[in-house]
């Protein structure tokens, strides 16, 4: 009897030093139960690819001047969920109607209908030079061009081209969705761990205009759980540091990223102080919580 008691107290002992291990582990961090909510939010966050700490999420370096890599996707997160789409590995979702299901080809559909990677024809040829001030005869129906001393040169561009110009993955560029990228999550006050957690439910890739002039627009919607494959097998390099070689799923579930908040239980943001007001809101609401 003494040594079964004795291996309760060991065995309980072992579970709290090891808590705090099994936390950092991806996966770990599973959501309470729906009647051990005490507070929750749906929150949509806003990360700005563009910053030095979120680059590698977009681009990574070639993963074979490392060595061996353990990684099957190190071209960025956003080609690596666009191949997983074009597998089949899931489905993606309307933004708009997270219950109307989108496949691959309904996407390249959708992308097409955006002209996304396609290039604008040059429309007022008469006003259009050269670089080289050379006078051409333009046919643009035929595959030669020929200059004013009748030589040929083949045209090494198409107007109506899918890759003209920017990087192809799949059936069409991925560039207008590199430059920002939101996800959604439910913020729980689990009340029997007295802790906050983050439970991501949607990845959101949003449209971002090329030339600037038209606004962002939410373009498909990924579930979380069904990405968490992809996302393991995405390498997140640091350009600055070899040693350090991580996947994307840590990079979510460690919060190894800067993001700032856009919408607190359809409240939505208009400003980045008003977005760090609503941050902050919400981390002393949780610190405020008395203790179980």
């Amino acid at each position: 009897m003494k040594k079964h008691k004795i291996s309760v107290f060991a065995l309980a002992m072992a579970g709290m030093f090891a808590s705090p291990l099994l936390a950092q582990i991806p996966g770990t961090n599973i959501p309470p139960r729906p009647d051990d909510h005490f507070q929750r939010n749906l929150v949509v966050n806003r990360i700005d690819l563009g910053e030095k700490i979120n680059k590698p999420i977009v681009g990574t370096s070639d993963g074979s001047l490392y060595g061996q890599v353990r990684y099957p996707e190190t071209n960025g997160l956003i080609t690596a969920l666009i191949n997983g789409l074009k597998s089949g590995k899931y489905l993606a979702y309307d933004p708009e109607n997270l219950t109307a299901s989108m496949t691959y080809e309904d996407v390249v559909k959708k992308a097409q209908n955006k002209n996304v990677g396609v290039e604008e024809p040059i429309e007022d040829l008469e006003n259009w030079e050269d670089t080289d001030d050379i006078d051409m005869d333009i046919d643009m129906d035929s595959d030669v061009i020929e200059d004013v001393n009748g030589a040929d040169m083949e045209k090494d561009y198409d107007l109506g081209s899918a890759n003209a110009g920017q990087a192809i993955e799949g059936d069409f560029s991925t560039a207008p969705f590199e430059s920002v990228l939101e996800f959604i999550e439910n913020r729980i006050f689990d009340k029997n761990r007295s802790a906050e957690v983050f439970d991501i439910q949607y990845i959101r890739l949003v449209w971002v205009d090329p030339g600037e002039t038209l606004p962002d627009e939410n373009f498909i919607c990924l579930k979380y759980s069904d990405v968490l494959e992809t996302l393991e097998a995405t390498q997140w390099k640091n350009a600055y540091n070899d040693a350090e070689d991580r996947n994307m799923r840590e990079i979510f579930e460690e919060r190894i990223f800067s993001g700032f908040v856009t919408s607190v239980s359809g409240r939505g943001v208009r400003t980045l102080p008003e977005a760090d007001f609503r941050r902050n809101e919400m981390l002393q609401f949780e610190h405020n919580l008395w203790s179980y």
